[in-house]
């Protein structure tokens, strides 16, 4: 080690030093900032500090397999004094490599899990670590999973762990995190379920900054949702694989499965992408013209798809843009062919765009040699495509970045689209930083749906939940109000039942306050109605919250619905209406684990 000043290749923005002073300081914490703030670096920065100031003497990094490339050259970029060691290669080779001296020990997840749960003398536990960072941390949000596991097992001192999107789908996402950051191997202990205690513990142990707040200079993102009629031929093939599916459905009765209708859903989509028999492809001649003009003026994209074959997915889009020297990444490739092909892209401007599968390259890339990025299908997880847009949408991005989001008219796509906005709606409404899995995010009635089926009876009585229409006729008042606050709290509200006299119509307080400290309250009138309630009940809580104050939102709930004059006088005074629609949602995404 040296032992003068430290230099660092580029400056260091005040954010990121913030976040190397709270690495620094703590044993634990998670870095969630947006994704393209530069966690890579502020962590490398703090590994680098601490190793100078001799007060730690190993490291443990665990990352994707796809980035143990990138890790390797930041390491070498922003800490050159520090000695990586990169866990690779066979079981001999690996245990080799273990006891050779270096600071930092470089494994990919994987690997992680075969050294520490399939060896009977794990290298990996033999020492207590000083430091064990985990990138990409939401690898091990399923905590029963063998990744998770391992993790878990490591011996450690200080434990960081660094994502953007610590939450995906549930709350279980980010208790297995937290597991690993609060708990040591030898003294486990369970993690409170309870949402106002695990909100306790991230006002501890989170650090997150948001691109907006701390990148004020970032260029602008533009998302384009391009609607897309199908050519005569492609349409002619989608609607007879749809056609067929459904008679396939419903043939097969009482013993079809969500894994069915899943299937048709696939298929339909990659129809959406090419035609085999035709060879027709609305999105492909869409984004070839665009390309061609794209590679006229300069730019370079990014190109996503969630297939990776050579008919719908990277290969057939490869071939059509042949002439403009694409180069493809996707989970097929090592680590030293994925580091290649990153580096040629970013050095060699004769490639005008690069393709990539969702999953493999969706996380950890810095790409901002592009400035376009196409999604020719879609994850329907809204956190996975942001993750892939900021591939190319963070710092060092001189120019501003355009999105285009393909989605073919007349389709599935069009139709699972419509139910994902208005579950992003309820999102927004109820909590910040969710998103959504399409097996989470739509009931088997919802699924079924999309073809004009129902789901069989067998199915409906073992997972959907029971109405709430008919549930809440025979629930008293407080229940009711009971019903409610339990699943607002699932979303990390504090809910206040107000008494049962003198509450001015409002029956329940229901305050959120996010991480940047940005408070929302939600003032609820609760009508449990089976019939539909009337713009008097409507206008009764506008004259309670008579002000339209920042974070106030007025909500009147009532399964029954409303009268077209109680949604009109609601559109016009900012006062939500939660029918029993909006009641399904909110049951199924504050309890998921019922319905998946």
């Amino acid at each position: 080690m040296q032992h003068g000043v430290l230099d660092w290749p580029a400056p260091l923005l005040p954010y990121q030093q913030e976040g190397i002073a709270a690495l620094i300081s703590r044993n634990e914490l998670l870095l969630a900032d947006d994704m393209g703030l530069g966690k890579t670096v502020q962590a490398i920065a703090a590994l680098r500090i601490l190793f100078y100031r001799q007060e730690i003497e190993s490291a443990l990094l665990v990352c994707p397999a796809s980035l143990t490339s990138q890790w390797r050259r930041e390491l070498a970029k922003w800490a050159p004094d520090l000695r990586v060691v990169v866990i690779s290669g066979t079981p001999s080779e690996r245990g080799a490599l273990w006891h050779l001296p270096g600071h930092v020990k470089l494994i990919s997840y994987e690997t992680l899990r075969a050294d520490v749960l399939e060896l009977r003398n794990s290298p990996a536990l033999r020492t207590r670590w000083s430091v064990v960072i985990l990138d990409e941390a939401s690898r091990i949000k399923n905590r029963d999973s063998g990744i998770s596991q391992a993790c878990r097992k490591i011996p450690r001192q200080r434990r960081w762990a660094l994502t953007g999107t610590p939450l995906e789908n549930s709350v279980e996402d980010l208790i297995s995190i937290l597991d690993f950051l609060l708990n040591d191997p030898d003294k486990p202990s369970p993690l409170p379920r309870d949402i106002h205690r695990l909100k306790e513990e991230l006002q501890y142990t989170q650090l997150r900054r948001k691109k907006e707040d701390v990148l004020t200079d970032l260029p602008p993102k533009q998302v384009n949702e391009l609607i897309l009629d199908l050519p005569p031929a492609q349409r002619e093939a989608y609607d007879l694989a749809e056609r067929e599916g459904i008679v396939r459905l419903t043939a097969s009765g009482t013993s079809i499965t969500v894994t069915h209708v899943l299937e048709l859903i696939s298929r339909l989509k990659q129809i959406c992408n090419y035609d085999p028999v035709s060879g027709e492809s609305a999105k492909l001649a869409d984004i070839e013209q665009r390309i061609a003009t794209l590679s006229e003026q300069g730019y370079r994209a990014l190109i996503f798809s969630q297939y990776t074959d050579k008919t719908y997915g990277t290969g057939r889009i490869a071939q059509v843009l042949q002439q403009y020297n694409p180069l493809v990444f996707t989970g097929s490739l090592n680590a030293s062919q994925r580091a290649s092909t990153v580096d040629r892209f970013l050095q060699d401007k004769r490639h005008r765009a690069l393709i990539l599968s969702l999953r493999a390259g969706g996380v950890g890339l810095n790409l901002q040699a592009a400035s376009y990025v196409f999604h020719l299908d879609r994850w329907w997880n809204p956190a996975i495509e942001e993750q892939a847009d900021s591939r190319a949408h963070r710092m060092g991005q001189p120019y501003p970045v355009t999105v285009f989001r393909y989605i073919c008219a007349g389709t599935i796509e069009e139709r699972i689209d419509s139910i994902l906005r208005e579950k992003r709606k309820l999102f927004q409404d109820i909590v910040d930083d969710v998103s959504l899995d399409l097996r989470l995010a739509l009931t088997e009635k919802e699924l079924f749906g999309l073809f004009g089926l129902s789901a069989p009876p067998s199915q409906k009585s073992s997972v959907t939940a029971p109405n709430p229409s008919d549930l809440f006729v025979n629930m008293s008042g407080q229940s009711f109000e009971e019903w409610i606050a339990l699943r607002l709290e699932r979303f990390g509200f504090q809910v206040t039942i107000t008494p049962a006299v003198r509450d001015g119509g409002i029956d329940l307080i229901a305050v959120r306050t996010d991480s940047l400290q940005i408070e929302t309250r939600l003032m609820i009138q609760c009508k449990s109605h089976h019939s539909q309630a009337g713009v008097s009940v409507v206008r009764e809580l506008r004259g309670v919250v008579p002000d339209r104050s920042p974070g106030i939102v007025p909500v009147v709930v009532c399964p029954g619905g409303f009268s077209s004059d109680a949604q009109d006088f609601a559109s016009q005074n900012g006062i939500r209406l939660w029918s029993r629609k909006e009641l399904e949602q909110l049951d199924q995404q504050a309890f998921p684990e019922q319905t998946s």
